[in-house]
């Protein structure tokens, strides 16, 4: 009992701390798209003004960079506006995909990141900040280690996803597996950890949130 009340009022102080986040975030994006503005209307300026190979490459990498940042923080302030952690119906391919510019941030090595998600997927009910957290927490594990993969298909009246992640990278993904395995409890699914070459695999099932009519 006291161990449940606990629990209770640790959620309770995370959605307190969530709403304070909420709070923030629309003027924190004001600012962000104020000043954006001002940078890329500087190097754009700067741009037409050079001619020399060699600064108008550095100016493009600048702006890349700037663009990178731009799509970051527009992520990170979404992840702050989003509602009280929940269960949703979702397609899981809109859900990682929600998350890329954080994981691109994570794993910005070249080939460190590959996603496979058909836009056709089908939607399944599932906590989407318990999926969140576990993939920011894969990637996390990963970064320095090798790439993290994620793919995703429909069969049988369920949605797999499959995460491929470095071996060396599950005893720091500890959290993140113990996550999803919460989530698919929940979601009345299942997750599965297999190890391959130098990789370990995990599949976490979620049922369609609609399942077919036998």
């Amino acid at each position: 009992m006291e161990r449940e009340e606990s629990g209770n009022a640790t959620l309770r102080r995370r959605a307190d701390r969530l709403d304070e986040l909420a709070a923030l975030a629309q003027p924190v994006q004001h600012d962000l798209n104020n000043l954006l503005t001002v940078v890329f209307a500087n190097l754009d300026m700067l741009k037409r003004r050079v001619t020399d190979e060699a600064p108008l490459r550095q100016l493009g990498r600048v702006q890349e960079a700037a663009r990178r940042l731009e799509a970051s923080t527009r992520a990170i302030l979404s992840l702050a506006r989003r509602p009280v952690p929940g269960e949703v119906v979702l397609s899981p391919a809109t859900a990682v995909a929600a998350l890329e510019p954080l994981l691109a941030v994570l794993l910005p090595a070249p080939g460190a990141l590959a996603l496979d998600l058909p836009p056709d997927l089908p939607a399944c009910r599932f906590d989407q900040a318990w999926l969140d957290a576990a993939l920011l927490g894969l990637a996390r594990a990963a970064a320095g280690r090798g790439a993290l993969r994620v793919a995703a298909a429909a069969a049988a009246g369920q949605v797999v996803i499959t995460i491929s992640l470095p071996a060396a990278a599950v005893a720091a993904a500890e959290v993140a597996v113990a996550t999803l395995r919460r989530l698919a409890a929940a979601a009345d699914g299942a997750l599965t950890e297999t190890p391959a070459a130098g990789t370990v695999v995990l599949s976490l099932a979620l049922p369609l949130a609609d399942p077919p009519a036998s």
